[in-house]
């Protein structure tokens, strides 16, 4: 959310970017419409994962390979959730797609 205050101007860059991510997002919505997943094979997992909400749907869990979270196993709450599809093992979110691991509550396979 951008809010203009008191006649500050709008960061510029920050407007952008969003408008840049909200395109992203609208041409994976579209694209998933049409019956195709356009998520990279580095895109990260999401593991032990579970609904949750905020002001707005999301999902929290442990995730692996962010591209801009360091460490691997660092648990997450994720940007707002556009789209889930658990028989594909896939979520999108505001900034990115997730490929899903196992559920919370799930038990490892041994």
């Amino acid at each position: 959310m951008f809010e203009v205050r008191n006649g500050r101007s709008v960061d510029i860059l920050s407007l952008a970017s969003e408008v840049d991510r909200l395109q992203r997002l609208a041409t994976d919505l579209m694209l998933f419409a049409d019956g195709h997943v356009n998520m990279s094979k580095d895109a990260p997992v999401l593991d032990n994962w579970m609904r949750t909400s905020r002001s707005a749907a999301c999902l929290t869990g442990t995730v692996w390979d962010h591209p801009t979270l360091p460490g691997a196993g660092r648990s997450i709450v994720t940007s707002d959730l556009y789209l889930l599809v658990e028989d594909m093992g896939v979520a999108r979110t505001m900034s990115r797609w997730y490929r899903l691991g196992r559920p919370y509550g799930s038990k490892h396979s041994s």
